[in-house]
Formats: C-alpha cells, sequence, structure tokens
C-alpha cells in the first residue's frame, strides 16, 4: 500500500513498531532497557556526548531488531519451506542484532564504568546537575515505554487511539510537570494544566478513551514527571 500523505507514512511505520512489539518479546525488553539506560543516564548525569552516545546505542539496537523482522517476514513469504539460502537470511539477520547489542553494551559499559568504578556515586556528585533538556528527553522516553508496554500488556496493538492509558493524556500531563519544574510563573503553570486538561478532554469527546484511561495516562506522567523533578531539585544541591 502506498502512503498518500505524511501521516499515513507515521501511522505505517507505528503499525510496523506496534507488529514487532507484540510479537517479540525481545523488542519490548529493548525499549524497557532503554528507559532503564536513560534513567541511570539522569541519575549519573553524563554529558551531553555520553547520552548522544547511549541514545545513538540504543537507537541502534531497536533498528537492528526492525531490520531482522523485517527479513524474516519476507523470507517466510518468499521462500515458506525450509532452504538453505532462507537460512543464510535469516542467520544474517540475527547477526545484525546480535552486533547491535554487543555494541550496545560496550557503549553502556563504557560510559558508565570507568577507572573508578567503585565510585561512580561520588564521580555524580560531582557533576553538574542534568540539563532540563535531558531530564524532559529521559523523562517523554519513560512515559512513551510505560504507556506502550501497558497498552500491550493489555492486549491492545494500537499506539495511538484506545487501550488502557492514553498516550495523548500522559504525556499532555508530562509536558505540564515539566512546565512547572522549568518555569516558576503560575499563569504558565495554569496554562499548562489547562491544556493538558483539554487534551484529556477531547479523548474522551472523541470516544476513543474514557475517563477512567485518561486518569491512568495523566497519573503516569505526574508520578514519573515528579520523580524527575526531585532528581532535579536533588541535583541542584
Amino acid at each position: 500500500m502506498k502512503s498518500k500523505t505524511l501521516l499515513d507514512s507515521f501511522r505505517f511505520a507505528a503499525d510496523g513498531l506496534v507488529y514487532v512489539l507484540h510479537r517479540h518479546r525481545h523488542m519490548r525488553y529493548h525499549f524497557l532497557l532503554g528507559a532503564v539506560v536513560l534513567l541511570v543516564s539522569a541519575v549519573l548525569r553524563v554529558t551531553r556526548v555520553e547520552l548522544l552516545l547511549l541514545c545513538f546505542a540504543l537507537a541502534l539496537l531497536i533498528i537492528s531488531e526492525l531490520i531482522n523482522t523485517a527479513l524474516e517476514t519476507v523470507v517466510d513469504l518468499v521462500s515458506p519451506e525450509y532452504h538453505p539460502l532462507a537460512k543464510i537470511t535469516k542467520d544474517v539477520g540475527g547477526a545484525v542484532v546480535l552486533v547491535a547489542s554487543v555494541t550496545a553494551v560496550l557503549t553502556v559499559i563504557g560510559v558508565f564504568v570507568t577507572a573508578k568504578g567503585l565510585e561512580v556515586a561520588d564521580r555524580a556528585q560531582a557533576r553538574p546537575a542534568p540539563h532540563v533538556l535531558h531530564l524532559v528527553l529521559v523523562g517523554i522516553a519513560t512515559v512513551i515505554v510505560a504507556v506502550v508496554l501497558a497498552k500491550l500488556w493489555s492486549g491492545h496493538w494500537n499506539l495511538t487511539r484506545g487501550g488502557m492509558v492514553s498516550a495523548h493524556s500522559a504525556l499532555a500531563f508530562f509536558c505540564f510537570i515539566s512546565v512547572v519544574y522549568i518555569s516558576n510563573q503560575p499563569l504558565a503553570w495554569g496554562l499548562a494544566f489547562v491544556l493538558a486538561v483539554l487534551v484529556a478532554e477531547s479523548r474522551v469527546e472523541a470516544g476513543i478513551h474514557n475517563v477512567r484511561e485518561v486518569l491512568i495516562g495523566a497519573a503516569v506522567a505526574l508520578t514519573i514527571g515528579s520523580l524527575y523533578v526531585a532528581l532535579a531539585i536533588r541535583g541542584a544541591h
């Protein structure tokens, strides 16, 4: 099927991601691992370059799993019966994931572990507090992973419509808590809160989610956002 609009392209890409998340538990592990790694990066106050290296390694790992799944699907379509060449193709796809996994592990070790590995906590305290963009990036990633895993756990395979957690509400309320941390203007807090409520209400009005689902989304976002705000305040002292 050919994409007619940019929105269609994004929707089809999301469908592909959902398929891989549904069919391969390893991809779900990758997403969970990514959220944990980003959280640890904020706790240890890694530098901007180190954060970029971690994001690159995690993206490489996820991309390799997507490529491997695409290869396996095409091979099964073209050669449903056993064939030596089909086996080689699948083996090569598995090798792509293996190389990416090793690269990701080495990158994480290289960033988190140094010659003073047992003094990581002390060294982190001597570093500057995480930049606000670092915390926002980690927070958004954590919220998305939490929502995706919750939807899959409940058996809902559409990431943008329906499910036990409203992704739009979760992201909207995380933006609200981020504004509370970034700005010291109560008016900005109020406007951000109103916008978050309007987003949640629009999901209910459209019949995509019920009140319970948008409240769960808000609770997830506020919980994660509060944790990161506490982390930022702790790091500033």
